[in-house]
Formats: structure tokens, sequence, C-alpha cells
């Protein structure tokens, strides 16, 4: 969650100042019972990747928005007590807030709910954080308590930003479980009878971001290096790395958001706020941007060529990418490589000079990162899963245990599967029993789905796919190959762990392939590629600091009202327009060369604009663009008159709208469209943004190496659920 109040600042400079909490380890196992408070009946497991987001937030926010490191107090572990956790927000927070400062906490670890007999919400429950002495009998921390903290430091005309990366479930089983962590524990249910009601600080202006709806859980996940992280912490923090220098904070939501419904569709993140808070910049405007793009200083010297540099991951800088000295076309760098979140290596490659620390350096030439592996977990068969199969769909049919031929359309209660040299059952995320293949534990009138493993034949069909990597565990598989027993025989398919059919409309790649028998496992490895293809462009991002001036936008034909409600109907007739960017309101206007394109749920790409057989004619927009001029001069709406109406039909699901806009023209355009799972076709290419394209397109980028592309290029994407005409409200 994220509260923020906007406000006039005063003359004198803002202060700012941070508190972070990351809690990994919830064992209290050097922490003192405290006397007189029982522990309640509830399980508190640890987790992975608390402590790694208490990090990337204090790298962001030292990088991205000015704070100095005696800005921010940390608690990470067992030092974030229950009382620490108070002392801190009052001697760190509350004490110092002045009008206009920057305030921020946050906090990563378990959540859960209180019940509160005397508490004005249905539920009565008070949504809480857990301390790391909560099986100490620490108290949990509940919102009301935490509600008059936040509403002391808004008092003090400060403005605030809270962050939780936490939920208040501790269950929500859905689709296919795949053991992923998630920061949720059940309620503690002893009553504490607490009336304390005062407004929200979202009522008082305040912007207010969740991890979770009240009953989602709030998921880990693996980090491009492999670290676990918080799942909203990842995609908040690429969202503020990509963020424009002014841009509103409703906008980087929504880049957060996307990020994780192509991760954990299951997972919702909200936003709700003022129009004013919404309006604006999240922490407020970025000072490592100048005229939206990235400035990186050199910190010192690390050899008689090689430079640190105080500018990295962070600011969006990427190994590969050419520097050079501001305003001086005849010194030039070389990012070498990445020094964690802030900071990046550079080698002189242009220029006989020595750089002092201060010196300001720009993007010439920008790399784009290796796109993320598409990773899948195929557990390996050990013996005639048929047979198994057959045993288990008996004795299940004997016992009243209910068959699930796909947990994607029916949730199942209980999950039995081979995993490590051996069948496991697990129930509401927990393992049962583990040896052989036993429906023993599990009760009369359950569900189960008895994920079968994959013979050797077919993994062999399945391997050397470009950009696809084998995961190690299926908690780090971004799909699992599951078999299933299903009309006396086995079928496969790649299913997204921990989603259903009411995800659907919300992810952003596909729940699960087409089931496939063993003959046809070549279907099954074409649809991994038409995965591999779609997860990439949901990966490809613009280079640092570009931004464009417009977003794609759709309008009804029959009415001419903009969609806003995320939804196009099938056989309806619709039409794309550019709207501006407020952010950009007062920059000078300049023309872009404009292609948009949509890619359906089924992978394939149809180009909506320009039409293919007029080429980069008439795309050049907005027309009015003089040097002279301000972006507010420009149209703030433009149609793009030389795109037909376009009609919505099968396949139906979640279809990506992409804006493309580049300060030169691309010279083919028929990379831009394909079908299904084939990749488009190769094309000699004329620089390294078509080449970039084209790999993105096919699925086949390389997962170590950057690409070199013009630093003056962006991308953006907007996302409809496309539902057949009976489906409409």
């Amino acid at each position: 969650m994220v509260l923020l109040l906007g406000g006039a600042l005063e003359a004198r400079a803002a202060g700012r100042h941070a508190l972070l909490i990351g809690i990994n380890d919830y064992s209290a196992s050097r922490l003192p019972v405290i006397r007189g408070r029982s522990v309640p009946e509830r399980d508190v497991p640890n987790l992975d990747g608390a402590v790694n987001d208490v990090q990337i937030m204090r790298d962001l926010l030292i990088t991205l928005y000015g704070f100095k490191a005696s800005d921010i107090g940390i608690l990470t572990d067992q030092t974030a007590t229950r009382s620490a956790i108070f002392q801190e927000l009052g001697r760190r927070l509350v004490e110092p807030a002045r009008r206009g400062d920057v305030v921020f906490f946050y906090f990563s670890g378990h959540g859960s709910q209180v019940r509160n007999s005397r508490s004005r919400e249905a539920d009565r429950l008070d949504e809480s954080i857990l301390p790391a002495d909560s099986r100490r009998g620490a108290p949990d921390i509940r919102d009301k308590e935490l509600l008059a903290i936040f509403n002391a430091i808004l008092d003090r005309g400060a403005r605030l930003t809270i962050v939780l990366d936490t939920c208040h479930s501790g269950s929500g089983a859905r689709g296919l479980d795949g053991g992923l962590h998630h920061r949720g524990v059940s309620p503690d249910l002893r009553d504490v009878a607490d009336p304390f009601d005062a407004p929200s600080p979202e009522r008082r202006g305040a912007l207010v971001l969740s991890a979770a709806q009240d009953f989602d859980l709030a998921f880990e996940t693996l980090d491009d290096t492999g670290k676990i992280r918080g799942a909203f912490t990842w995609a908040l923090a690429r969202a503020m790395r990509d963020a424009d220098a002014g841009e509103p904070a409703s906008e980087t939501f929504l880049r957060a958001a996307a990020r994780l419904h192509a991760e954990r569709p299951a997972q919702e993140p909200l936003i709700a706020g003022s129009v004013e808070a919404l309006g604006a910049p999240l922490l407020g405007v970025r000072t490592d941007r100048r005229n939206h793009r990235a400035v990186i200083a050199v910190e010192r010297a690390a050899g008689s060529k090689d430079y640190l540099l105080q500018g990295g991951w962070a600011n969006g800088v990427t190994a590969g990418s050419e520097l050079r000295l501001a305003k001086r076309d005849d010194v030039k760098l070389e990012v070498t490589s990445l020094v964690g979140v802030a900071h990046s290596m550079a080698r002189l490659t242009s220029g006989a000079i020595h750089l002092q620390p201060g010196a300001l350096l720009e993007i010439v030439t920008w790399a784009a990162p290796p796109s993320p592996p598409l990773r899948i977990w195929i557990p390996r068969a050990s013996g005639d899963e048929a047979a198994v199969a057959r045993s288990l769909r008996d004795e299940a049919s004997h016992r009243g245990i209910r068959w699930i031929d796909d947990p994607t359309e029916t949730t199942p209660t209980h999950l039995l599967r081979w995993r490590d040299a051996a069948w496991e059952l697990i129930a509401n995320g927990r393992r049962v029993s583990t040896g052989a293949p036993s429906l023993a534990q599990v009760p009369a009138g359950a569900s189960l789905f008895v994920q079968l493993p994959v013979p050797a034949q077919v993994i062999e069909t399945l391997g050397g796919i470009s950009g696809v990597a084998l995961a190690a565990t299926p908690e780090s598989a971004d799909y699992v190959v599951a078999g299933r027993w299903t009309h006396g025989r086995i079928e496969y398919a790649c299913i997204r762990p921990f989603v259903a059919a009411g995800d659907r409309a919300r992810s952003l790649l596909p729940l699960r392939t087409e089931w496939a028998d063993e003959g046809r496992s070549i279907a099954l490895r074409n649809d991994i590629v038409r995965l591999r293809a779609v997860q990439a462009w949901q990966d490809l991002r613009s280079p640092a600091g570009a931004a464009s001036h417009y977003r794609i936008a759709v309008r009804r034909i029959s009415d001419g009202a903009l969609v806003d409600d995320g939804r196009l109907i099938g056989n309806r007739r619709y039409g794309l327009v550019l709207r501006q960017r407020g952010a950009f309101a007062n920059e000078p206007l300049f023309a872009q060369y404009i292609y948009v394109f949509v890619i359906a749920s089924d992978g394939s790409s149809v180009l909506l604009f320009p039409p293919p057989e007029v080429g980069s004619v008439e795309n050049l927009l907005p027309v009015t663009a003089t040097p002279s001029r301000a972006l507010a001069d420009a149209p703030g709406e433009i149609p793009l008159s030389s795109t037909r109406p376009f009609v919505v039909g099968e396949p139906y699901g979640v279809d990506t709208y992409v804006l493309l806009c580049t300060d030169e023209p691309l010279p083919s355009l028929s990379g831009l469209e394909w079908k299904g799972v084939r990749g488009p076709a190769r094309a000699a290419k004329h620089n390294g943004l078509e080449e970039l394209l084209a790999q993105t397109m096919a699925g086949t980028r390389a997962p170590n190496e950057p690409m070199p592309t013009p630093p003056n290029w962006t991308i953006d994407r907007v996302f409809f659920e496309t539902v057949p005409p009976r489906s409409e409200r």
C-alpha cells in the first residue's frame, strides 16, 4: 500500500525521511518471550525476499529521489520487533517531519488480520502487519495503530508515502499449486474490541497503492539475476526505474500492475486517491533525469581508462551502452558491467582526457538488456505412469474423490505430483505426505488433480528452445509441464502455476497451452515457442529516459466513446486514437514515426497503423510539429485516420496493443505482423532496433547478449480483455 499526500512546498529545501522494514526471519530465535502474552495458533513461516526488497528500495530512494543514506533508517529480521518499529516510526518519521517534507515508510513481510468486534468494517477484522517477535507474543501491528501515526505525519503537512508489500490472507488456493511463497498468515481471532476510528489518509488527499486485494495473496518471485523478491516490490521497482521524470503516480502504478500481471496474474494491486494525488509524481520529481534523459555522474577513476559511475540499473543504464561526456561528442565511454542497483563500470573508448568525479555523462547508444528466459519446470517420469494414473483414477472413483481434468478451470483441494524421485501430496499449499502414490490422506468429497511427470522422449522434443530455461523447482517456474489422465490416455500441457479461469482477464500470458498427447509433442514445443515470444514482448522496455508524448486509446465506432473499462466486445468496430500525456505539456514539441500493432492472446500480431501496404507514410506525428512550439500547442487527441476500423474476434483473451515511436522510420513493416507460433520472416535489418524487434517477435533473443540500439525510441503497451458478444454486460 502506498499513501502519498501532495501539497505546496515551502521555500526551504524539502527534507527527506525514510524507514524501511523487511522481515525474512520470523523464528524469533534470539528474542525473549513477552510476559503475559499468549501466541495465537497459526503458522508464521519464514520468507526469502523481504530483506532484498529493503535493499533495492533503499538504492532507489538514493539514486532516483535525492535521499541521503543518513535519511534512511532500516530494520531487518529480528531487529524489527513491535517496540522497535513504533520507536523508529516516531524518531525517524513523525518527529522530524515538516511541511513539504517527503516521508517514506516501507514494510515487506507477513500481513494478517485481527478480530475487532467494535470495528465499523463489515467483517469485524482489522488489517495488520506482523513484527519479528510475533512468535514470542507480540501483537500484530494493526492498521488503526498505524493510522494514528500516519495522520500525525500528515498533520505536519508532510508528503507521506507508505509501501506495504504484504497481504492479509493466509489462504486462497487457485489453479495448479506451484508452492509459491506468499506473505500472509491466518487471522488472530482474539478480540481487541477497539472502537477507534479516524479518516483514512486517502480521504485527506492521499494516494493509496496496495500489493494485493483484501482476499488475494502477495507472492514472492525471482528477479532477473535469480534473487528472491516480493513480486509487487519487484514490479514497482522496475516501474520506478522506467518512469518519466514527472510521470503521474497513476501511470507509474499502471507500469507496475502490467509487470505484475505478466508474472503473477493471481495478485491484483490496487490504487485509490484524489485527482491531485493520482496526478502527482510518486515521491516527487526524479533527481536523475534531465529533459527526460538519464544523466550519469562519474564517481571515481578505477584505472587509467576505467571509471565507477553513479548510475546503473536504477537509472536504466545497461551493459554495452555507449555514453558521452555531456555536450561533447569527442569523449565516449562504454558501460562494461553493472555494479549492484545504483552503480556501473565504464571504459573510456575515445578522447584523451581524465574524467573528474562529478563529470556528467549522457547515453548515446542504448543496449537493450538480455531478456530473462521463460522458465519451465518439467518433472521426468520414471516408470509406467499410465498404470499409476489408471489405478489412482479407479481408487478416486471408488472413494468418492472428484477427479479434476484441468486445474485452471477447477481448482482442486489436493494435488498429487512427482517431485524429487517421489510422489508428494499437497493440500492448501502444504505437503501432506511423500513416498508412493497414495490417496489414503485424501478425504471423500475432496477434489484431486494428479500431475503426471513427462517421459524422456517428450522432454527431448522440448529441448533446445532459444530463450527457454529449465527451472530447478516448480516454485521458480513460469510454467509447469504437467501430464493428466483423461479418456484413457495421458495428455500434456504447459500450465501457469497458481492461476485459474478467473485470472484470464488479467493474465498477459496464456493460463495454459492446448493439451497434447505424447504423439503430438511437436505441437507442445511450438506452443512453448509461442509463449516465449509473447513473454519477450511483455519484457521489452525502452531506453533510459525515453518517453512518448502520446498514449494509445481505443474508441467505439458506434458512439465515439472511449473504451475505459478495459474490455473489447466481439464483432464490434473500434478505432485507434493517440491521447496526449499531461506530464509533457510544457516541453518542446517534436514529431516521431508512429507504429501500432496488437499481439493477440494466441501470440499472433496484426499491424494496425500505418497500414502495411502504405508503409511509413503519414505516420510522422504530430504533423503540426515545429521546433518553436510546445507540446501544449499540439492536439490533445490525434485520430489515426489511416487506420481502418478493426473488429474484435477470436481468439478471445488478453490482447496487447503496442505503440512504437521512433525518430527514424522503419524501412520494412513486414516484421510487425506474424501468425501464431511462427516468428516473422527474417529480412535484412538496417539498424539495431529492427534486429531487436525481429528477435523479440520470433522469441529468439539470446538470454545473455545485450543489443545496441538508438537511444531515441519508445515502446508503450495497453492491455484489453477481448470477450465474445454474449459476454457483454
